[in-house]
Formats: structure tokens, C-alpha cells, sequence
């Protein structure tokens, strides 16, 4: 197998084994742990490309000031802000499934 494959696969078995039980739990009980699992992973992407700015602009790049490099063609930077973005609405949504169920 080459390693590019091995890494694809682990990448695979690691994302059922965190996210198959939290599908449970949200099938069973609340989506609350698995809506504030997705909002870790999107903080975890522009926290990255915020790092990945670094060597392109000498210095991490805030997630508002992602969207403005966005808009100027830096898709990257662009899919940084919106993650960022989209981590605090699934933040907000996490705590009010916790609060309603």
C-alpha cells in the first residue's frame, strides 16, 4: 500500500472512531455533542490556515481579517475566515440543543 493510502485510511478509521459514537449519542439523545464536535473540527481548519498564513504574510492572520484576504483571491484564507465563522454559529447552536434537549 503506499503511504499517501495508509495515511488516507487512518485518516478515515480516526474520523469513524470520534464521530460514529458522538452519531449515536445525536441519533439516541441530543445532536449537541456531535454539533460541538463540528464546531471543534472548524476551529481546528482556520486555526491551520490562520498557522499556513504565517508564511505567506509573516504573521498569523486573524479569522476577520481572513474573509477581507478572501476577497482579494486568497481562497485559502478565504475558506479560513468562513470556517471560523461557521465555528461560532455551531458553538451557539451546541448550547441551545443542550439547553432545549
Amino acid at each position: 500500500m503506499k503511504p499517501r493510502h495508509t495515511v488516507l485510511l487512518m485518516r478515515g478509521v480516526s474520523l469513524a472512531a470520534i464521530f460514529a459514537p458522538l452519531a449515536w449519542i445525536a441519533w439516541a439523545y441530543t445532536p449537541a455533542p456531535l454539533v460541538g464536535a463540528l464546531g471543534i473540527a472548524a476551529a481546528l481548519v482556520s486555526i491551520r490556515i490562520g498557522q499556513a498564513g504565517e508564511a505567506r504574510y509573516g504573521r498569523r492572520v486573524p479569522v476577520t481579517e481572513m474573509l477581507a484576504l478572501g476577497r482579494q483571491g486568497d481562497r485559502q484564507m478565504l475558506l479560513g475566515g468562513l470556517a471560523g465563522y461557521l465555528m461560532i454559529v455551531l458553538f451557539a447552536l451546541a448550547a441551545w440543543l443542550a439547553w432545549r434537549y
